[in-house]
């Protein structure tokens, strides 16, 4: 899952392009000198058969405006496998001949399979108006998450083999992020003074895994909408599209306009203006009931209202679902969708986000069916709990019993300890690390990702997290594109600035909003704060908010 989400930020930039092209003529190895050169299996923190730079170009500066960047040598090469059935993991490495002295890696997307651009920032949901890590002069690297998407073929049936599934749980990151190290010493003659992740979705999740895993590999991480419990967003999204496959259920896209709109009536002044988002979302899920848009005796009559029973299958995609078994970090619970909150229907300025926007809803662009295709709001869901858990390609997700696993429950389990579960940060915390959380206040992950901030706090007190990690809660923002709110700051200029200024991000960053009202600002809040308008001033402009929680 990729998309753009641009960048304003209330801080200055770090800027430390310090080290320019000599240091290779003085020091290491010249781009065409790395072609074929071969990292060693002990030069890697996990097991793999070794890495082989295919091939190493000399690349001509690209891109326009702030995303401008200048010439690299861009470095691809595979990283074997120990079982010879696993897929290579396959990833690239782009080296600028102005280097900062830092390296960051990006994370992926979905179910992986391709490995993310270097020269933009559609992985990033951002920064689509800063300059991307290469225009800084990073070192930037990333992979496939350790398999191809092959044609015809599920973008999960990787998962039948268990070292491309661990590789794509987590492992293939630290593979990746060592192979790369080794080939920016070669290069450059030295390792990078700092290092960090950013990522958004899947490559939120993978954020926090390297912060959990690799502690003293990162001085800081972006995990952005983490998908950081893999199982638990897999059975989340298959009980929305078992409550829309239901004759009857499925919104289309009037209707789903019509819910957010209802939601928007409700719940839009409640943060004291109304300018078409809801900033105290978690007032209006208490006051907002789906009920007023009932259709006359609840019988379908059209796009204006809701139906008995799609009502019932809103409460359904809504409501948490106890589980008998267990995931996560200990839950023996999936949340529900925040699904009155976000605008699946229209608003959207282009078609290629309202595609987007379409595919990454719960509904999809066409109802749930089995087997289900890429158009369906079921199909990332369906392939990971079929191909990976199952490890069936006939079993009918559709029909599975949820809450007692169907008899999966014990791989369900299993596939959900591959994963990074962990909240005890510590070791990052001890070695310096920073980490910054954030997700959009109408995404699914809105629920998961306070769930895992409000884990990290009991487990590490609240004290000990407040001195390394600050997490954000988008109004309006959602999974994809919003037609409310679509966020822009400047992620990794807020990391650096923590980081290696000690300036610390706390309700002093500004995001921009580039849907609703293209160039209005807010103030970005720290959880569970949210912005409050002051009661006067512009309603476009963020000092005429506050953050509160109340």
């Amino acid at each position: 899952m990729t998309a753009t989400l641009m960048v304003a930020v209330a801080i200055p930039v770090v800027n430390s392009f310090v080290v320019g092209s000599e240091v290779n003529a003085a020091t290491g190895k010249k781009c065409s000198e790395l072609v074929g050169l071969k990292i060693a299996a002990n030069a890697i923190g996990l097991p793999t058969g070794g890495a082989t730079v295919s091939s190493a170009v000399s690349a001509s500066a690209g891109g326009a405006g702030n995303q401008a960047y200048g010439s690299h040598c861009l470095v691809s090469g595979d990283i074997t496998p120990v079982d010879p059935a696993a897929p290579n993991i396959k990833f690239q490495l782009a080296l600028p001949e102005k280097w900062n002295g830092k390296a960051a890696m990006l994370g992926g997307a979905g179910l992986n399979g391709s490995i993310p651009p270097l020269t933009n920032a559609s992985n990033l949901w951002g920064s689509q108006k800063q300059p991307i890590p290469l225009s800084r002069g990073y070192a930037v690297f990333s992979s496939d998450s350790g398999h191809q998407n092959n044609a015809g073929e599920h973008p999960a049936a990787f998962g039948a083999n268990q070292e491309a599934l661990k590789n794509y749980a987590g492992d293939a990151l630290k593979k990746t992020r060592d192979v790369a190290m080794e080939l920016i010493r070669s290069h450059y003659g030295r390792a990078p003074a700092k290092s960090y992740f950013i990522g958004y979705s899947k490559g939120g999740g993978e954020a926090l895994a390297v912060a959990q895993r690799w502690p003293a590999d990162w001085d800081g991480v972006v995990a952005g909408a983490p998908g950081w419990n893999v199982t638990g967003v897999a059975l989340d999204g298959l009980k929305a599209a078992q409550a829309v496959a239901v004759p009857g259920a499925w919104l289309n896209e009037a209707k789903r306009h019509t819910l957010y709109a209802g939601a928007l009536k409700a719940c839009d002044a409640l943060d004291g203006a109304k300018d078409g988002v809801i900033s105290n979302a978690r007032a209006c899920e208490t006051r907002f009931d789906p009920a007023v848009l009932r259709c006359p005796q609840g019988a379908e009559t059209g796009d204006a209202c809701l139906s008995d029973v799609q009502l019932a299958a809103l409460k359904k995609i809504n409501d948490p679902q106890s589980l008998a078994y267990v995931i996560g970090t200990g839950e023996t619970s999936i949340p529900g969708h925040p699904v009155y909150l976000a605008d699946h229907g229209g608003g959207v300025p282009d078609a290629v986000h309202k595609g987007m926007l379409t595919q990454l809803s719960v509904y999809g662009s066409t109802p749930p069916a089995f087997p289900p295709t890429p158009q369906m709001g079921v199909y990332l869901a369906d392939g990971v709990i079929r191909h990976m858990i199952a490890k069936d390609p006939n079993f009918n997700t559709l029909m599975m019993d949820i809450p007692s696993g169907n008899g999966l429950d014990s791989r369900i389990e299993a596939h959900s300890a591959l994963f990074s579960n962990n909240t005890d940060l510590s070791a990052f915390r001890k070695s310096g690390g920073k980490l910054l959380l954030w997700t959009g206040g109408a995404e699914p992950a809105a629920r998961t990702s306070a769930h895992y901030y409000s884990s990290m706090q009991a487990t590490m007190g609240p004290a000990r997290v407040d001195s390394f990690a600050r997490y954000y809660e988008i109004p309006g923002a959602q999974h994809g594109f919003s037609s409310a709110f679509h966020p822009e700051w400047d992620q990794l200029a807020t990391l650096e600035n923590w980081v290696e200024k000690g300036i610390d991000p706390a309700n002093n960053i500004v995001v921009t909003d580039d849907a609703g009202v293209p160039g209005r600002t807010r103030p970005l809040c720290t959880f569970p704060s949210w912005p409050k308008y002051n009661g006067f001033g512009d309603v476009n402009n963020a000092r005429s908010f506050t953050c509160t929680a109340r």
